[in-house]
């Protein structure tokens, strides 16, 4: 696996990049060069990537057309596809004859034994009726259905059907023997829809249909005879019979990977970013790959610490094969990048551009710092061998297109080929942070109208929609009623701790619980939850929200590193500028996070690796959303949060305590002095822990985004967003769970 992207290689660029002019044509003939260095490789890579939207108006997503474009730019300009052989499919087109006759056509019968295949669907999953020569294979080797109703999983083509009649689908056994049939074995099936539990939850819908029999009679639907005769073929063509069948079915050694984006009982979201939807799965897996390419068995639990974030126990990503040495060996798409890590790539599109005005595609941002890249965001753009050799400003965002300003160019020749892809240098943290709120459809409209008059003196929240695909801006967190809906939901899932039916609360965006401790009495009024428990609890939340904006680890070029450890377990983290050996992901949980039960003894070990000193601040969130400042201790020296070269902090002894739940540990490193950004954090900290007295939010703002502002040395008045340099500041964080003891 390639180290290319965890060097230094902006320490010091400013004095290398000139203001020469750098020209659309210029950038242009750069990236052609690029993608004839990319073409040398000899191995074909073959994409197939669909995706649906345009299902009915009862079924329709806002988020599968995104996940197309999110593989293709990841694929292209990190993995080198050449862009002739992605081969995409979507809304009408995306029918089940197009999806697997473009397979036959471009994967079955055109690749060879060492090339790369990567098929990805991204829309609707199904139950249906296992089909007839399904059936009579397992007949005739005196098998039960492998489901104990003979029901099997099925995409959701764009000509599903539903009416009563046989669906069109693509069952899961179809796609073993698609899988098995290719004449290589560097193949990967990428699957982000769902199984179970469709429908809208909160401010987000689920990817699983239902057909209309199946609201009216809750019976599955018959599968299409089309779907058994092709499966007939693709067994002839493997040349197999029920033995091998069976054996495939039970098997730990299929042929390549496969990736899910849930499991069969759970549901997969079709999740409200900021400015667009996109999986919640594929966004969080495509970001994590233009900076980390590592092991299969590494790479899922990661992207599940990331579901857990966005949809809390929802989603939890699975993959195939299980219990092999491959999946611990080879990365998911069975090649390391040719490309250096990037947050951004330039990418050509219709029409005119002004003068040194370019397009970026945004897909490789953390997707809770999005609302830092709306604008005066710089990125500098780099060569195959990750130097610089350009700067470009975010001008405006949509989604995750963006225009930009190209403002320098390096006046030395690259010795290597120019890339389109760019890196993180500045991030803008708006000037004004807001906290967007959704009113859940379990209050009553009275209760949202109570809600919006209580919380009008809190002028840092802002009303959403929460109806899907409505607003640009979804909501951070939704207000609503604990109903048995949810409770039954929440059982089903294994949540534990669960809140009192009819208790007022928080929800995530999910519909999910956000904070046990937010939910009060069954049957408490509006009012009384506003004012006796949850004012403070939205502060509380704000300030995170103001956290999250900062947190660069795949950015930053400082050189530090994060480590928990309890009873000789151990999880870490690192930012750019450190080594792939920093980072260790908790493998043996399903939510790549690491329990820890209560009254554990902690010990959190902050390193700084540079040659020069460092000042570090540690801070813990916890399940309920309380900021607590670990370190440095309180101290009117201004050197008091100092680390030597080379040094650690180490905090041992800490005990876990409740409430349980997820908790983020977050580190902030600089070359400068700390002390002042964290002292109104440190001071008001307690004032949100179940009182009623209502801190100033903007003091947090002013005190620490003023001081790590990369401006704040000069003598112009600071104003708009405040711009976090990642040679100056490190934000790393690390989730670990607080569980009740065994």
């Amino acid at each position: 696996m390639t180290n290319i992207h965890r060097r230094h290689f902006l320490q010091g660029a400013v004095g290398a990049l000139g203001a020469i002019g750098l020209s659309q044509l210029h950038l242009e003939n750069r990236a052609l060069r690029y993608g004839q260095a990319l073409a040398q490789d000899t191995r074909r890579k073959v994409g197939l990537l669909v995706g649906i939207n345009a299902y009915s108006a009862r079924d329709r997503l806002y988020g599968p057309l995104t996940d197309v474009e999110l593989q293709r730019q990841l694929l292209i300009h990190r993995f080198g596809f050449n862009p002739n052989d992605i081969h995409t499919l979507t809304d009408a087109n995306a029918t089940r004859a197009n999806i697997l006759g473009t397979f036959d056509e471009y994967l079955l019968n055109s690749v060879g034994p060492e090339d790369v295949v990567v098929l990805h669907f991204s829309g609707h999953g199904a139950r249906v009726n296992e089909s007839e020569i399904m059936r009579s294979l397992l007949d005739q080797a005196n098998l039960d259905c492998i489901d104990a109703n003979c029901l099997n999983t099925a995409l959701v083509p764009v000509d599903y059907g539903g009416d009563g009649g046989p669906v069109q689908g693509i069952m899961g056994h179809t796609l073993l023997l698609m899988r098995s049939v290719l004449p290589t074995d560097n193949v990967t099936l990428v699957l982000d829809c769902c199984y179970a539990g469709g429908g809208k939850r909160g401010n987000v819908i689920m990817r699983s249909h239902l057909t209309d029999l199946e609201l009216r009679t809750s019976t599955a639907p018959a599968i299409t005879l089309a779907e058994s005769e092709y499966q007939q073929t693709l067994l002839s063509r493997l040349n197999w019979g029920t033995p091998e069948l069976i054996d495939q079915i039970r098997s730990q050694q299929g042929k390549g990977f496969v990736a899910a984006s849930s499991r069969a009982n759970q549901q997969s979201a079709d999740y409200p970013f900021d400015g667009f939807t996109a999986g919640a799965f594929t966004y969080l897996l495509t970001q994590y790959l233009w900076h980390e390419t590592r092991p299969l068995s590494v790479t899922i639990p990661a992207i599940a610490s990331g579901t857990t974030r966005l949809s809390k126990h929802s989603q939890v990503p699975e993959y195939d094969p299980q219990g092999v040495s491959r999946t611990a060996e080879a990365p998911i798409y069975h090649l390391d990048p040719v490309a250096p890590a990037a947050e951004a790539v330039l990418i050509e599109t219709p029409g005119p551009k002004a003068n040194g005005q370019v397009s970026l595609w945004l897909g490789g941002l953390d997707p809770l710092s999005l609302e830092a890249f709306d604008n005066s965001a710089e990125f500098t753009q780099v060569d195959q061998a990750g130097n610089p050799i350009g700067t470009i400003k975010l001008l405006r965002r949509d989604g995750l297109m963006a225009t930009g300003e190209v403002i320098e160019q390096s006046a030395a020749r690259s010795a290597t080929p120019a890339t389109p892809l760019l890196q993180e240098r500045l991030r803008g943290i708006p000037a004004t942070i807001t906290l967007r709120v959704g009113l859940d459809d379990t209050l009553t409209a009275a209760e949202q109208a109570i809600a919006t008059d209580q919380l009008k003196a809190l002028t840092f929240i802002e009303w959403v929609s929460v109806e899907p695909g409505r607003s640009p801006k979804p909501p951070h967190v939704l207000l609503g009623r604990y109903t048995s809906a949810i409770e039954s939901r929440m059982a089903l899932s294994g949540v534990v701790r669960r809140p009192p039916v009819n208790s007022l609360g928080l929800f995530s965006t999910t519909q999910e619980p956000l904070m046990v401790e937010s939910f009060g009495d069954p049957g408490e009024a509006m009012a009384d939850a506003l004012n006796r428990r949850l004012k403070p609890q939205f502060t509380s939340l704000l300030i995170g929200r103001m956290l999250a904006l900062m947190v660069n680890q795949t950015a930053s070029h400082i050189n530090v590193s994060l480590a928990v450890e309890h009873q000789g377990s151990r999880s870490s983290t690192t930012t750019r500028g450190g080594s792939d050996s920093a980072i260790i992901i908790p493998q043996l949980t399903a939510q790549g996070i690491e329990p820890i039960p209560v009254d554990n003894r902690i010990t959190i070990t902050v390193t700084n690796h540079e040659a020069y000193p460092l000042h570090l601040g540690l801070l813990v969130i916890d399940a309920a959303g309380e900021v607590t400042v670990l370190y440095p201790p309180t101290s009117d020296d201004v050197n008091s949060d100092r680390v030597a070269p080379r040094a650690a902090i180490n905090l041992p002894a800490l005990q876990a305590v409740e409430p349980y739940g997820i908790t983020q540990l977050l580190v902030m490193a600089s070359p400068n002095p700390l002390q002042s950004a964290l002292r109104t954090l440190r001071r008001i900290a307690p004032t949100l822990r179940g009182s009623s007295n209502e801190a100033s939010p903007e003091e947090v703002m002013r005190d620490m985004f003023n001081t790590l502002d990369s401006r704040r040395s000069s003598s112009l008045s600071l104003s708009g967003p405040r711009l976090l340099d990642v040679n100056t500041i490190a934000a790393l964080s690390l989730l670990f769970e607080i569980v009740p003891a065994s």
